[in-house]
């Protein structure tokens, strides 16, 4: 079914070119209103960070609590990824029907549900379900969350509003660290921990309802009057009611040259191209491996020699932090820089991180060394002993020997099981692991932790935008189920070491399919964008 014009009331418009003479020679400024408008729908991003990051300093307890295997803990990890790919999936197909806004309120709605149903659970059952369901609500923010941003954000500074999204993701993350500082020796604490999160919710869901719909889907739905009235309210009185009207008509132009949209329509090159591009620039984030760091932080940290969990979870504070401060950077650079430009540029610093950190972990753990069968094959290898959970280190045969053999009882009391033993070099394999790793995820914020997620709003009509959106976050979301569900075990198929350089040499083959087919869209019109291709 083609969208013909005369299903939309038009809007008088002067000749073609004084119509691009005029889109060119506007002066958009931002508004408080256009800044209220992505601080409400921008929890939502909060609320995604809070929730991926809390689990790093909540897993530990956890697996104290339960008794859980590493299996276990992974899944512990990935089922909020598992459920985020079916609500970042379902939620492109369902605002395209129901709207941006509904979405929206929908995925506060889960949150608080399942933040709540987690700090409640008795067993790993509930846990595991309630990690489910703020999945659900993960996913449906990642989708909603930039489409909406795009939809409202004038093209001159659409980047910068849609990287504060990824700002607010970050904050979210930071503030689940110190909130795991502050839990971390308390009894229970991991509750606290998760039942935090339903707070924002909560606040969203009495803020949104007074906010409108995307002035874009306003117009899908032939509603023209109060597409108006919010788009004079986005631009303020730096845009003429010409200009108004300009933008209106062109989106119905680009409504009316594109179906009404179905998933029948990614089998055309020029929808196809763009969702394989969309997909590709999601596979790039999550095989780059930065999710480990953020769900396993304070442990890969245990595993560069921190030894003490609180310990360990100020220092992966300090790289939240890091992140943070970066993406803060990539808000401002990022409509001056261009998004094809600043991503191709920090992937080539993040991949060269990525190889120093795993070599960084090579040395101080002695070689690639996976788990092994028993502890004694481990033999002098003290930095990769501690790590297995089954054995420690005697500093009378100075070997590496089973936790609870009692043929090793003898020699209880010489096992140190905080750290092995000093060595000369430590204190500068220490310093550039954690400086490679700052340098990775500064890196990755700069760049490849937030362009995805804008580009993808921006490449498609918008018939076909929410769906294509859907995919898209469902690809990401698939993609970081692999990486966090299986890190644990790839650290003791591969090591440590081996599973950062497998993250690196995956990422320059994709950094080569970016260089090739992604498009810069900086400064152009989501309308201008779609029809490109």
């Amino acid at each position: 079914m083609i969208a013909t014009n005369e299903h939309y009331e038009r809007i008088p418009s002067s000749e073609e070119s004084s119509q691009t003479q005029l889109a060119d020679d506007v002066n958009e400024k931002g508004t408080i209103f256009v800044y209220c408008l992505v601080f409400c729908v921008s929890i939502s991003g909060f609320l995604f960070g809070y929730d991926t990051g809390v689990i790093s300093g909540a897993l530990q307890p956890i697996q104290e609590d339960f008794v859980l295997s590493t299996r276990q803990q992974e899944w512990i990890v990935g089922s909020t990824t598992l459920g985020a790919i079916f609500g970042g999936f379902f939620a492109g197909f369902l605002s395209d029907r129901f709207g941006r806004k509904p979405l929206v309120l929908c995925a506060a709605i889960i949150f608080i549900i399942g933040s709540s149903s987690i700090a409640l659970a008795s067993s790993y059952s509930l846990l595991l379900i309630g990690r489910l369901i703020v999945g659900l609500g993960v996913g449906i923010a990642s989708m909603i969350t930039p489409v909406y941003i795009s939809e409202i954000a004038p093209k001159s500074f659409r980047g910068r509003l849609t990287t504060l999204n990824t700002f607010v993701i970050t904050f979210g993350q930071v503030v689940a660290y110190m909130v795991n500082i502050i839990y971390s020796k308390k009894i229970n604490g991991w509750r606290y921990m998760f039942g935090i999160g339903a707070v924002p919710a909560l606040i969203q869901l009495i803020i949104m309802p007074f906010m409108p719909e995307s002035p874009r889907k306003m117009v899908a739905k032939n509603n023209l009057a109060d597409a108006k009235k919010t788009l004079q309210k986005i631009y303020g009185t730096s845009v003429s009611d010409q200009f108004i009207d300009y933008e209106i008509e062109n989106i119905q132009k680009d409504m009316s040259l594109n179906d009404i949209g179905s998933y029948r329509n990614f089998l055309e090159y020029h929808n196809l191209k763009p969702l394989l591009i969309a997909c590709m620039l999601q596979i790039a984030q999550q095989l780059s491996g930065f999710n480990t760091a953020m769900y396993y932080a304070a442990t890969i940290l245990q595993m560069a020699g921190f030894r003490d969990h609180q310990n360990s979870t100020v220092v992966a504070l300090i790289v939240a932090v890091t992140n943070m401060l970066f993406t803060m950077i990539a808000v401002a650079i990022i409509d001056k820089t261009g998004r094809r430009r600043i991503l191709i540029i920090t992937m080539i610093f993040m991949i060269t991180s990525l190889f120093v950190l795993g070599g960084s972990f090579a040395i101080q753990q002695e070689g690639f060394i996976p788990k092994k069968l028993i502890c004694e094959e481990y033999i002098y290898h003290c930095s990769r002993c501690i790590l297995d959970d089954r054995c420690s280190w005697s500093t009378a045969q100075n070997t590496c020997i089973t936790l609870l053999d009692s043929n090793s009882t003898s020699f209880l009391s010489d096992i140190t099981l905080e750290s092995c033993p000093k060595k000369t070099a430590d204190g500068i394999i220490t310093f550039v692991l954690l400086f490679s790793l700052a340098t990775y995820v500064a890196s990755y914020a700069l760049g490849l932790g937030y362009v995805p997620w804008i580009i993808q709003s921006e490449l498609f009509n918008i018939s076909l935008r929410g769906k294509a959106n859907g995919i898209a976050t469902a690809t990401n979301w698939v993609f970081n189920l692999v990486v966090s569900s299986t890190f644990l075990s790839m650290v003791d198929a591969l090591s440590t070491a081996g599973t950062f350089w497998l993250y690196a040499s995956i990422s320059i083959l994709l950094w080569v399919g970016i260089v090739r087919w992604v498009p810069e869209t900086s400064g152009k019109s989501l309308e201008d964008i779609s029809s490109s291709f």
